[in-house]
């Protein structure tokens, strides 16, 4: 999903590594096995296959023709959308206003799949082994940022910018996806002092159901990958920052309008939201997969 370009960061070269190394777990090519393994295997993937999840899909590959009598669970006001359409061809898609609303839509039979951002079906796949399988290759390639409003002329686009290439230089992105995308279970928010909050305090959405990237910790606080690279934002440009929780669908609007200073989402580059948005450089190198109930 993050296998992009040579001159991508180390952080996204163990991105891709990892990505590499799950897809050949799914495929089942990490080792040799033996007969047990190789019947138990067929006998899962039938199993599957006959409660309604293709063979392919059983042993974690992505194959279109198996899903043209399913139903998709796909996050209201993303591109999610358009891409399950022209590359997955479901039957039926049924709209939700979050991605864990969508997979609890695939846990509870409403619908036989939902398509994510790698990382994220990755984390919702690992905190249900039993239930969901993610397929591979990815769907669709995409790259993720922050966005800004356009009324600033670009000036905290370019401040971002300077923050991320040092953030990258320093290690501090490595460590970053580290922590919260490499790893089963979500880590303590670390603690970022904001150095002048009174100077001036930004304004930055997110949502609260996007693991890893932004999500509620069991105090009700919002955390993850997404905030905290916001958090280092403010800090390094002497600002105080204020969370403000939206929905996805209502993210970009906010931004275009305004009234907030920045945003991110796992949010996706894309031609179209250029027109009303800036986006910065990419944080994260990454694509499209597939999720299914087992």
């Amino acid at each position: 999903m993050k296998c992009q370009a040579a001159s991508r960061s180390g952080a996204i070269f163990a991105i891709a590594a990892l990505s590499v190394s799950v897809a050949f777990t799914a495929f089942g090519c990490g080792g040799k096995g033996d007969a047990k393994q190789g019947d138990q295997s067929a006998k899962t993937a039938a199993a599957s296959a006959a409660a309604g999840v293709g063979a392919n899909a059983a042993k974690g590959v992505f194959a279109k023709e198996e899903f043209s009598d399913k139903t998709l669970a796909i996050l209201s006001g993303s591109s999610f959308d358009a891409v399950a359409r022209e590359r997955v061809g479901a039957k039926l898609h049924k709209f939700f206003d979050s991605p864990a609303k969508s997979v609890e839509a695939v846990l509870a039979g409403e619908a036989d799949a939902t398509v994510a951002e790698e990382p994220v079906a990755r984390k919702f796949a690992s905190q249900n082994p039993d239930k969901l399988i993610v397929l591979y290759p990815p769907i669709d390639i995409e790259n993720y940022a922050p966005i800004f409003p356009k009324k600033d002329g670009g000036k905290m686009v370019g401040e971002f910018n300077t923050f991320l290439a040092a953030a990258r230089s320093d290690g501090t992105t490595d460590d970053m996806i580290k922590r919260w995308i490499d790893t089963p279970d979500s880590p303590p928010m670390p603690d970022i002092e904001l150095k002048n909050p009174k100077k001036r305090v930004l304004k930055f959405a997110t949502s609260d159901c996007d693991p890893p990237f932004s999500m509620k910790d069991p105090n009700g606080k919002i955390v993850g990958f997404d905030v905290e690279m916001a958090l280092r934002f403010a800090q390094s440009i002497g600002c105080g920052l204020e969370v403000k929780v939206m929905d996805f669908a209502d993210i970009i609007p906010a931004v275009a309008a305004g009234t907030v200073d920045f945003a991110a989402n796992v949010i996706t580059i894309n031609e179209e939201r250029k027109t009303v948005v800036d986006f910065s450089d990419p944080v994260y190198f990454g694509g499209t997969v597939v999720l299914v109930r087992k």
